[in-house]
């Protein structure tokens, strides 16, 4: 499975080997896991120019679209980008896994009801198998992925389409087929 994980970049340094727990135990399970919040480099966005940031959030919107799920560590969901990360990849149908540690449990985060949300309180010493878990219970939710050939010509026109909006390739595909089941 492709998946985003991130996570507060306020406490990176109390929770970093938590965090590098997580992304390691994924990988080693074979998944495809996109973050940055491990990275050295942390993008400052407050000395980008407004179209760097759009590029940068359009590739940030590319690769959620085309992740099968999120995770989420939310002890500590002090930067409004927790928030709005969270909310977005719900908002798009896909599963969100939100970690905490024992007796940290996010106070707004945990008023928002989703069906696609799972909670769960972790220790480090059972991090991993609340992860496996919390897998086995996103993939009874998970959209399914369904892999097609297209022309050339539809190639061209879905590039096109990307380049204009912030939109995925399979986003827009998925919104036409949304847009015919209401008829």
């Amino acid at each position: 499975m492709k998946i985003y994980f991130t996570a507060s970049e306020v406490n990176k340094k109390g929770l970093k080997q938590i965090y590098q727990r997580i992304v390691n135990h994924l990988q080693q399970q074979g998944h495809d896991v996109f973050e940055k919040v491990l990275s050295e480099y942390t993008l400052d966005v407050t000395n980008l120019s407004s179209r760097e940031i759009k590029e940068w959030y359009k590739e940030w919107l590319v690769y959620v679209g085309e992740a099968d799920l999120a995770i989420v560590e939310g002890s500590y969901p002090s930067t409004i980008h927790i928030g709005f990360e969270l909310g977005l990849i719900l908002s798009r149908g896909k599963p969100v896994i939100l970690l905490f540690e024992a007796g940290k449990e996010p106070v707004l985060i945990n008023q928002l009801f989703s069906s696609r949300l799972i909670k769960s309180e972790y220790s480090e010493h059972n991090i991993e198998e609340v992860i496996d878990w919390c897998l086995e219970e996103a993939e009874k939710i998970a959209n399914r992925r369904f892999t097609f050939y297209i022309s050339p010509e539809i190639d061209t026109y879905l590039d096109k389409v990307v380049d204009k909006g912030l939109v995925s390739r399979s986003e827009y595909i998925r919104n036409l087929i949304k847009k015919e089941m209401k008829k």
